[in-house]
């Protein structure tokens, strides 16, 4: 009996000590104390305020980044939810920046906003915060190169025990939130009694799935119920409304669409909070892939729901815009001509339909809508007066098909160039569209 009391005495002296010793290699003396400020305003010290006896999670953003920034904090707001209350009272979220001569606080705190996060984001001295990433293992030298290349693991930790783990901050969020939790926490929150015999089986994923799953669910639903105060749209259906070589495009580069003013990506950004898609450096394959999962599963959730999903009606157009336009282009002619063809698709996102009366622009003398028909066995042109574009739906001008006639060109129109129209609509409203030139 003594030797086992000695053993437990013995186990309990260890573990103090490691406590100790985790305390004093991992405290004050290991971490830079250097002065930080909140998305408030408000001056805090990195050890005293952020670290000392806190379980934390600490990643490194900035708010003009293009790609894995937005997924990062998008990740994070789903591991808040799944913690609840327990974010900013027994574990603390901190994103820092590394651009802080953009990201003054007014700047974070209007980013957090932004995705609806509630923990702190904080700014301060560029040379402050090299300090600290270097200290948690997260300045890599080799990519600092002048831009804002950087590591984009994220730390988690618990400063009192001594326990710290580096993340990808794209993990699954019930993994990451369990392991902030509970494994840091040393798992003193109520654990709830679950049967394994419950636990779903595992079944082989395709290419395109696991795109979906680790680039998109961040931010987007699959369902046909978009959540509240989601920070993109619910994809179900996205292949019904819109052009495939518009969805490889902006998989592909949505940041340049955005750049391009291209109208549906304006319209996605205004619409969710001005979150902009990020560049996942997806390529054409990994597009197809993608596109080819949520069309299979778009089918298969309608198909089991037995229902017509009013795809149109849950994007709606920003108000100084009439239609959403699409594969708009002017075809360059290959020989000198008074007569040129344009096309694109419009589609109008309101409850009622639209009429165009009249199309404007100062590159031409004219601009008419024709279509080909078939008179007494013949094909003849005829022109449109007023196009009706149908309540929640679209019309399509193509090749061979419904087209622009632009007449009489007062520039020269050649491939890579630009031809500036002004649609004009019966309800008194005009939109201004920029149609490349292109050789098909």
């Amino acid at each position: 009996m003594q030797q086992i009391k000695l053993l437990l005495l013995s186990i309990v002296f260890c573990s103090l000590s490691n406590l100790v010793n985790a305390e004093a290699i991992w405290g004050a003396k290991y971490f830079p104390n250097v002065e930080l400020t909140d998305h408030n305003g408000k001056n805090v010290k990195f050890f005293d305020d952020m670290l000392k006896d806190k379980i934390v999670v600490i990643n490194f953003i900035y708010t003009s980044c293009p790609d894995s920034c937005p997924l990062e904090t998008a990740q994070l707001v789903k591991v808040q939810n799944i913690l609840g209350d327990r974010i900013g009272n027994d574990v603390f979220i901190y994103s820092i920046t590394i651009d802080p001569d953009v990201d003054t606080y007014q700047v974070m705190s209007e980013y957090r906003e932004k995705f609806g996060a509630k923990w702190d984001f904080m700014t301060g001295n560029e040379q402050d915060i090299i300090k600290i990433r270097r200290k948690l293992g997260l300045y890599l030298e080799e990519i600092q190169d002048g831009s804002n290349n950087h590591n984009v693991s994220m730390i988690i930790g618990n400063q009192k025990t001594g326990r710290w783990m580096k993340r990808s901050p794209f993990e699954n969020p019930h993994v990451l939130a369990d392991q902030i939790g509970n494994w840091l926490d040393g798992w003193k929150a109520p654990q709830s009694n679950r049967n394994y015999a419950d636990a779903p089986k595992l079944r082989n994923i395709s290419r395109g799935e696991q795109l979906y799953r680790t680039r998109c669910a961040i931010c987007h639903t699959l369902t046909g119920n978009e959540l509240k105060g989601a920070v993109g749209p619910d994809l179900l259906g996205v292949i019904d409304i819109r052009e495939k070589q518009w969805l490889y495009d902006w998989l592909k580069a949505p940041d340049q669409m955005l750049a391009k003013k291209d109208p549906i990506a304006v319209m996605l950004y205004k619409k969710y909070n001005r979150v902009a898609m990020p560049n996942m450096r997806l390529n054409q394959s990994e597009a197809k892939d993608l596109l080819e999962h949520i069309d299979s599963e778009t089918k298969r959730i309608r198909a089991t729901k037995g229902k017509i999903f009013e795809t149109f009606k849950e994007v709606k157009e920003p108000a100084e815009d009439q239609v959403a336009v699409m594969n708009a282009w002017v075809r360059e002619p290959i020989v000198e001509s008074d007569i040129h063809a344009g096309y694109f698709t419009l589609f109008n996102m309101n409850d009622t339909a639209l009429i165009l009366q009249e199309i404007e622009s100062k590159a031409y003398g004219k601009v008419e809508i024709h279509e080909m028909k078939h008179v007494n066995g013949m094909m003849k042109m005829r022109e449109i007066e007023e196009l009706v574009i149908p309540a929640n739906g679209k019309v399509t001008l193509a090749p061979r098909g419904m087209h622009l006639m632009l007449i009489k060109p007062n520039q020269k129109i050649k491939s890579g160039g630009q031809v500036h129209l002004k649609l004009k609509f019966k309800n008194g409203k005009t939109q201004n569209l920029v149609m490349p030139i292109r050789s098909n």
